[in-house]
């Protein structure tokens, strides 16, 4: 195996790591919690979102994972004039690729704008002083609803992709 195979395979296992783990704290652990902690969730949020900037890393380790996992499909494809697309490992990886295709699909048009109008909206609370008007309340809800649906929908996508992964060497 060469040094580009190399390098790519460790930029694709080490940023979709991250980017699975990411996702599957967020969905099982973080939403619930901001959810649960009522408005001092807000501050626990706008400190991970604004402040950490968590949306930019997890981005960035998504680009990362399949810019580098399709480098890998295209060469391997490639250097076997098309005969590993269709084998069962490369049918495999290609399932699991779509799967995390499908997530990232969903972290940019569910997930991101929630999460956006989620920062916006408490923004706007804060500057108000006080507690949230009532129609405020009720957008905020919707939009952690929708964000957290966005992201259980896309820990079931990635499940499927990181369980291909694992096992697509030896289908």
């Amino acid at each position: 195996m060469n040094s580009t195979m190399i390098g790519l395979r460790l930029i694709h296992i080490l940023a979709g790591a991250f980017w699975a783990g990411s996702l599957f704290f967020s969905a099982g652990f973080l939403i619930p919690a901001i959810g649960a902690a009522g408005p001092a969730g807000g501050a626990v949020m706008q400190q991970v979102m604004g402040v950490r900037r968590f949306p930019a890393f997890v981005g960035t380790a998504a680009l990362l994972t399949i810019l580098s996992g399709a480098g890998m499909y295209w060469r391997l494809s490639s250097m076997s004039a098309g005969t590993f697309a269709r084998s069962g490992m490369g049918v495999t990886l290609g399932v699991g690729a779509i799967a995390g295709l499908i997530t990232l699909v969903i972290a940019i048009t569910i997930v991101s704008p929630s999460g956006a109008k989620m920062m916006k909206l408490g923004s706007a609370i804060q500057a108000r002083g006080g507690p949230p008007a009532p129609e405020q309340g009720s957008e905020m809800a919707a939009l952690q609803n929708r964000a957290a649906f966005g992201t259980r929908l896309g820990s079931a996508f990635m499940l499927i992709a990181v369980a291909a992964m694992a096992i697509a060497r030896y289908v």
